[in-house]
């Protein structure tokens, strides 16, 4: 296969061309170019890209790295020569991929290419798959290392034998130690250990079979032994019911005997004579009224008493008084007529001058006595008719002070004092045969009654509260039994039969017996392989080896002529005149560079002698001197492939002109 043409959109590439020439071509450009961005795409146009890689810390995965700058979509077209004709590649964005479409024509006519899938393009192409180009014809920035792959150890180890298709040791060690491992290698993977855990697990069903029959016959045991405890402790509660039956009824017979004689206690109720149906407080109340009016009749009596008292003496007084003043006016009246009659019995003369003088004198004499008497008279019969008016007003006041009705003198205190203590025993009597009544209720709804059978029973020796102990403990007991024994059925039924599981094991013990023969015989093939190994390593590559050094010695000038390749492909190099081979380890960098350099080409040749050989910067770590002896070995080499060495210095571009070597400049 030789690339004609590259078209990219690809990264930092949009829509840029690469037509490189068909042997060696230099590309140059300085740093951040596009030279490593080319060998990408080129990569991925083999190969496509693994959209399963994920981005992480530190590294970016191809469809996220190379992703257009511009915006567009990633694409790209390979034109090359292969087996004599002129195809096409073409790889385009899908709904699902950002690279994962693909097409194969002719360029000539543009039919489709018979069997090149964007899966096996590569392969097909380059004669190899992807990771084995990777290790020989391509070597990345700084990877000139080749690295284990199976692929390439295969195809070296053919160069061992009669060059006919081998296979990779490793490959052939891996399967059968897969083959091992899948019968013993741990209880996850391994056949053997899992045949011997189903028939550890047998074994351990069949012992716990056994151990739970025999925990199940010990539970029916138990069980039969707690179900007699309780059968004996329920017939000595079954006693201590019946005594406190006795005792119940007992009980119920004498309070219903005390209700009976409360009833007969209590006095029959009837009005009394005087506070009638009244209540102890209103009876009391009715005495205090009726003895607090017979004391205010009494007291208004004893008042009126005195006051009449007061009113006869004073009449009495005024009746005194009234005679004599009656006997004084008779008095006066007396001793006038007494002058009346003294001045009467005077001699008198004849004369009517002297009787009309007398009697004049007479009159005149008379008169004050007269009009004295008149009033005196008149006084006093003014006081006497003033006596008479006040004795008519004191005779009515006497009569108006005439004692007041008093209420009877019954003691109302006491006899209220006596109702109200009838009362308050009537109602003791009454509240005693309530609670005597409550008594026989309650005893009643306790199942109490008057009639009582008349067995003889005796307590038993424990107390009814240890019994019931006893029996709420062995009821509990027979509670976890039952489970235990419900657990263990439950269990045989799940287990089945124990003939089952007989046959299980013994089917298990066979099966194991084969797995074992055949792992035996999978560890002494493995020995078989690993002395055969030993015999093919003595004789490993000579061809690569012999290619290898004579590139190493071109590349070094003669320097180092010795190079011996590992099956890992680790590299020891050996000097003209050194005694020992030295590790790649202890070369310089630029000579560690040659030396996988040296290997590459040497894979290259003998591998893939028809895939082109990509180098990016691969010369950077070379002298001007070893870069040049490189290019001259590069370009030898072109007349068997098509070679790509992308490079940031001018030196190779300049030693390509002078040599005539196509240089493309980026």
């Amino acid at each position: 296969m030789k690339i004609k043409k590259m078209t990219a959109s690809f990264g930092g590439l949009d829509g840029a061309v690469l037509e490189p020439g068909p042997g060696l071509t230099v590309i140059t450009a300085p740093n951040e170019g596009g030279k490593s961005t080319w060998a990408g795409f080129l990569k991925a146009m083999l190969y496509g890209i693994d959209t399963r890689e994920r981005d992480k810390t530190g590294f970016l995965a191809d469809k996220t790295r190379y992703q257009p700058w511009s915006g567009a979509p990633m694409a790209g077209e390979l034109q090359a020569e292969w087996e004599g004709s002129d195809i096409t590649l073409r790889r385009f964005p899908t709904r699902t991929s950002p690279f994962g479409g693909f097409e194969a024509v002719y360029t000539a006519s543009g039919d489709p290419v018979p069997g090149l899938t964007a899966a096996n393009a590569g392969e097909r192409l380059t004669g190899v798959g992807r990771d084995a180009y990777l290790r020989s014809a391509f070597v990345g920035q700084g990877g000139a290392a080749i690295g284990e792959s199976r692929e390439l150890e295969a195809r070296i180890s053919a160069l061992a034998t009669s060059g006919e298709e081998a296979v990779s040791y490793s490959a052939v060690e891996r399967t059968l130690k897969d083959w091992r491992n899948r019968r013993r290698l741990n209880r996850a993977n391994g056949l053997i250990p899992q045949m011997e855990e189903e028939r550890s697990q047998a074994e351990a069903a069949l012992r716990e079979m056994a151990e739970t029959r025999r925990r199940k016959e010990e539970a029916e045991q138990e069980l039969a032994r707690l179900e007699g405890k309780r059968r004996e402790l329920q017939a000595d509660l079954d006693i201590w019911a019946r005594i406190e039956k006795h005792e119940l009824n007992r009980r119920y017979g004498a309070a219903y005997l005390e209700w009976e004689q409360a009833k007969e206690a209590v006095p029959e109720e009837k009005p009394h004579p005087v506070f009638g149906t009244m209540t102890g407080e209103e009876a009391w109340a009715f005495a205090q009224e009726r003895q607090r009016e017979r004391d205010e009749a009494l007291e208004e009596n004893r008042r009126r008493e005195i006051q009449r008292q007061k009113l006869e003496l004073e009449r009495t007084k005024r009746s005194v008084v009234r005679r004599r003043v009656l006997w004084t006016i008779l008095a006066l009246i007396a001793v006038s007529a007494v002058a009346v009659f003294c001045l009467w019995d005077a001699p008198i003369s004849d004369d009517a001058a002297v009787v009309l003088a007398l009697t004049v004198g007479f009159l005149q004499m008379l008169l004050p006595w007269l009009i004295i008497a008149a009033v005196c008279w008149g006084v006093g019969m003014l006081i006497i008719f003033l006596s008479d008016r006040r004795h008519r007003q004191d005779s009515s006041h006497i009569d108006e002070l005439a004692p007041v009705p008093v209420p009877e003198g019954a003691d109302w205190l006491a006899q209220a004092a006596e109702y109200r203590e009838a009362l308050a025993k009537a109602a003791q009597a009454r509240a005693a045969a309530e609670a005597a009544r409550r008594r026989v209720d309650d005893l009643a709804a306790q199942g109490g009654q008057l009639f009582d059978t008349l067995e003889m029973l005796y307590p038993p020796s424990p107390s009814k509260a240890a019994t019931a102990a006893q029996l709420a403990a062995v009821e509990r007991e027979l509670d976890w039994v039952q489970k235990e024994l419900a657990r263990a059925e439950g269990m045989l039924a799940h287990m089945g039969v124990p003939d089952s599981l007989e046959a299980r094991k013994s089917g298990l013990d066979g099966r194991l017996a084969q797995r074992t023969e055949e792992y035996d015989a999978l560890t002494t093939a493995l020995e078989a392989l690993s002395a055969a190994n030993d015999q093919l390593r003595q004789r490993f590559s000579p061809a690569l080896n012999q290619k290898a050094g004579e590139l190493f010695a071109a590349l070094t000038g003669g320097r180092w002529d010795k190079l011996t390749l590992a099956r890992d492909f680790s590299a020891q190099a050996g000097a003209r005149g050194d005694a020992l081979p030295r590790p790649s380890l202890a070369l310089s960098t630029g000579t560690a560079e040659q030396l996988y350099l040296a290997v590459r080409l040497a894979v290259c040749q003998l591998t893939v002698p028809g895939a082109p050989l990509v180098l990016d910067d691969a010369l950077a770590a070379f002298d001007g001197g070893r870069m040049a002896l490189a290019l001259d070995c590069l370009k030898t080499l072109a007349g068997e492939r098509q070679i790509l060495l992308f490079s940031c210095h001018d030196r190779e571009a300049d030693w390509a002109r002078a040599h005539n070597v196509p240089v493309a400049a980026l």
